[in-house]
């Protein structure tokens, strides 16, 4: 498995090189914008994901030995068309799975010492990897039924329309209670200074069995948080059209969006996340309702 081989396992000095293979300090680390983004002559801008492409990084390795440098030409050539993996240790240890799509370079120093300079490593989608990204605090962005200008961004299909956004209030303090949030949901709780706060759901009566609703992202893994309480029955969810897992959304109390399913291990690419009713419940639901509150996105 080539996500297995790591250029850059650990930042010590090894015996086999007499050097260290992780870059220098003070490389950038970009994310292209893959969004399409359109104006209508009225209206509010939209924009729809065009690419999954991943993060690119220009990479140095300066005043070096000769078998370090040796040992980079080797991942350039022998992962021309393949991919390994790259650790970013000055920015938390994530790991990132490509390949070189710039030359390496070597140029002598003298004194045995040689310099790389400006290899660019690109990331490559659709990928396994030997780690997957989970700073949940850090690197996740949250997608909620409607945007910012109060555009519905979650695509929802009932033949029925039993589809409906739903207006919810919560007190600051019991809001999401006993999740710890990320950056993203924190703005969200904090964001209104009086002590109650307003949120919206999307939610289906639960009683026709197919009735769907489905986001698109560019990224890896994700949390799904959806309602809970007596009122609330089971629904299925697919990732990229395949059967995750069915969810049992009762719960003896009311306690409004809970994280329901985690989904880490995820390979970067456009996924699509879908929650579909299958018109069942617990035995000791009162209903089968189904309330979508956000999407949480590993970036």
């Amino acid at each position: 498995m080539p996500a297995s081989d790591i250029l850059n396992p650990t930042t010590n000095w090894t015996e086999d090189i007499e050097d260290s293979m992780t870059p220098d300090y003070d490389f950038s680390r970009k994310r292209p914008n893959t969004k399409l983004n359109k104006k209508a002559v009225g209206g509010t801008p939209w924009t729809r994901e065009t690419q999954n492409t991943g993060h690119t990084f220009s990479l140095s390795w300066m005043t070096r030995t000769y078998a370090c440098v040796q040992r980079l030409k080797w991942y350039g050539e022998q992962y021309e068309d393949g991919f390994f993996t790259i650790v970013d240790w000055d920015g938390g240890g994530r790991q990132y799975v490509g390949r070189f799509t710039s030359e390496v370079t070597p140029v002598e120093l003298g004194n045995g010492m040689w310099t790389v300079q400006n290899v660019t490593f690109e990331e490559l989608p659709e990928q396994n990897m030997a780690e997957y990204p989970g700073d949940w605090t850090h690197d996740a962005i949250v997608f909620l039924v409607n945007n910012d200008q109060g555009d519905q961004k979650l695509a929802t299909n009932s033949p029925t329309n039993l589809w409906a956004q739903a207006a919810r209030t919560a007190s600051i303090g019991t809001f999401l209670s006993g999740i710890t949030p990320s950056y993203g949901l924190a703005q969200l709780q904090t964001a209104n200074a009086a002590a109650t706060l307003n949120y919206v759901t999307m939610d289906n009566i639960g009683t026709a069995a197919g009735d769907w609703a489905c986001y698109e992202y560019r990224g890896y893994g994700f949390r799904l948080f959806m309602c809970q309480g007596p009122e609330f029955g089971k629904c299925d969810v697919y990732i990229d059209g395949v059967l995750l897992e069915t969810l049992n959304l009762y719960a003896a109390e009311d306690l409004g969006p809970q994280i329901v399913l985690t989904q880490q291990s995820m390979p970067l690419d456009i996924h699509r996340v879908q929650v579909t009713v299958d018109n069942t419940k617990d035995e000791a639901a009162t209903g089968y309702k189904v309330s979508w509150y956000a999407l949480e996105v590993m970036r």
